[in-house]
């Protein structure tokens, strides 16, 4: 049976001082100087490594092989050196076909795995008879192979591979053998890191300058869009300002012939030109309603228009919420009787005192009261106003026909209403909830809506306390002129 021994050097010996001296030292650190350069003038890490083992095969045996350890743990067979082609050729083939297994008994895995230098000195051909794996044998046996040197490839305290001689002429690995191929061991190891640590430093540097440019497009691309949006800005600046302009001159140009009309109905209706035939007084309401109808519409618009170029302006003063939320009931009072309904008006007795923009409130109260009126067929129709923490809450509730989810949020779009689409062009334009949005929002306020099918709607608007513009007397309600009150009355039932 062979022989085999394994060594895992401590520190040298008084015999492997001697065996060192024997060696030529000029040659070894000859040899170690040729290998440093070797290996410092190159960072391809496979080519340079085997330049390394090119140059230690006359100091260790007849062939090598160099192995390391890829990052995912695995052994890569990097060199396999052999001073005959055709053996080399042989070696190479079997070892591309049969990796190293990162358990394997024997070998570099093992070096790698115990992080020690080991000899293996062949003194029979037996022992290669023991081995599990005969095509390995063969090969082994074909390349002459009699005694192995494998020492570990280490630095900054990992193993990154492992270096293994093999002699073919029954050559015993000594001290003096071990220390040279681990000192070499050492060199590649760190050859091997520094390489990799520059390879990362580079795909680093790469990633960064990928970034950058990757950022620099982005900030280019950012002030191509802000240069687009801020011509998009100017150009619907100036449509906003020639809609404007559009709109309050046509809105003038409108009102002023329609005011005639309705007031010439007026005046007949109370028989001030002569008596009205009964037939003559509904052609007179239907041009009154009609001519009303148009001039909410246009009051509507311009409003609307107003608010959305940013030409909506507060006028802050103290008003009584609670009086005013009075005079708007005593103003629809006609349409609620007309339809049968009963009004409710749940404000405070004494004033409710509250600095804010006194007509802009008034137009929401008017907007939603109608809109409760309109859309409520049976029932009661509820006012309230109250102070809050915040500043005051108004609640319009109604027992209509209510709505779903999905609908109330499109209800403060302008030009939507809710209900089948066959009846909605009959019950007004679709302004008044947008109108009332933007005036809350104009206030710092809110408008929310709670609803259900068939189980009526409450509009909750929440203004907070503005700043006063000027001290002023608390404003009275307005008195309505009885006309007048009969003009929007006829305008409601339109």
């Amino acid at each position: 049976m062979a022989s085999r021994s394994t060594h895992h050097p401590a520190a040298p010996s008084t015999a492997a001082a001697t065996a060192v001296s024997d060696l030529d030292s000029r040659t070894r650190f000859a040899f170690l100087a040729e290998t440093s350069r070797c290996l410092a003038d190159s960072l391809d890490l496979e080519t340079t490594l085997a330049t390394a083992a090119n140059l230690a095969l006359p100091h260790f045996g007849a062939w090598c092989m160099v192995d390391i350890v890829e990052p995912d743990e695995s052994i890569c067979r990097v060199a396999v050196i052999h001073p005959d082609a055709e053996k080399q050729r042989i070696a190479r083939d079997f070892y591309r076909e049969h990796p190293p297994g990162r358990d394997d008994a024997i070998g570099a895995p093992r070096v790698i795995r115990t992080h020690h230098s080991e000899f293996a000195p062949v003194a029979v051909a037996d022992v290669l008879d023991d081995m599990a794996d005969a095509a390995h044998r063969d090969i082994l046996r074909r390349l002459g192979a009699q005694s192995f040197l494998t020492v570990p490839m280490r630095a900054r305290g990992r193993t990154l591979g492992a270096i293994t001689f093999v002699s073919d002429d029954q050559r015993r690995y000594d001290d003096a053998d071990l220390l040279l191929a681990e000192d070499l061991g050492r060199r590649c190891a760190m050859a091997i890191d520094n390489a990799r640590l520059y390879g990362q430093a580079e795909d680093a540097r790469r990633t960064a300058e990928e970034a950058r440019e990757t950022a620099t497009f982005a900030a280019q691309r950012a002030n191509a869009l802000r240069e687009v949006a801020d011509g998009a800005r100017l150009e619907a600046e100036v449509a906003n300002r020639a809609k404007a302009t559009f709109l309050t001159t046509m809105s003038h140009e409108f009102r002023t012939p329609l005011s005639a009309v309705l007031g010439f109905v007026g005046l007949l209706n109370d028989e001030l030109a002569g008596p009205v035939t009964p037939l003559q007084r509904e052609y007179l309401r239907r041009i009154g309603n009609a001519s009303g109808n148009l001039l909410r519409l246009i009051e509507e618009v311009l409003t609307l228009s107003q608010v959305h170029a940013g030409h909506g302006t507060l006028l802050v003063e103290d008003v009584d919420l609670a009086a005013v939320v009075r005079d708007v009931a005593e103003l629809i009072m006609p349409l609620v009787g007309a339809k049968r309904l009963t009004l409710t008006v749940d404000t405070p007795a004494a004033p409710l005192i509250f600095a804010t923009d006194g007509a802009k409130f008034r137009q929401i109260v008017i907007n939603l009261a109608g809109n409760a009126l309109k859309f409520t067929s049976a029932g009661e129709v509820r006012l309230s106003v109250e102070p809050d923490e915040r500043g005051v809450v108004l609640r319009v509730r109604d027992t209509g026909e209510g709505i779903s989810g999905e609908e109330a949020e499109r209800l403060f779009e302008p030009f939507t209403q809710a209900g089948p689409p066959g009846r909605r062009q009959a019950r007004g334009t679709g302004l008044g909830l947008a109108i009332t949005r933007q005036l809350a929002q104009l206030m710092g306020g809110t408008v929310s809506l709670e609803s259900a099918p068939g189980a009526g709607s409450t509009f909750t608007v929440c203004l907070p306390r503005l700043a006063e513009s000027r001290a002023e007397p608390p404003v009275q309600p307005r008195l309505v002129d009885t006309r007048e009150r009969r003009a929007r009355g006829r305008a409601h039932e339109a």
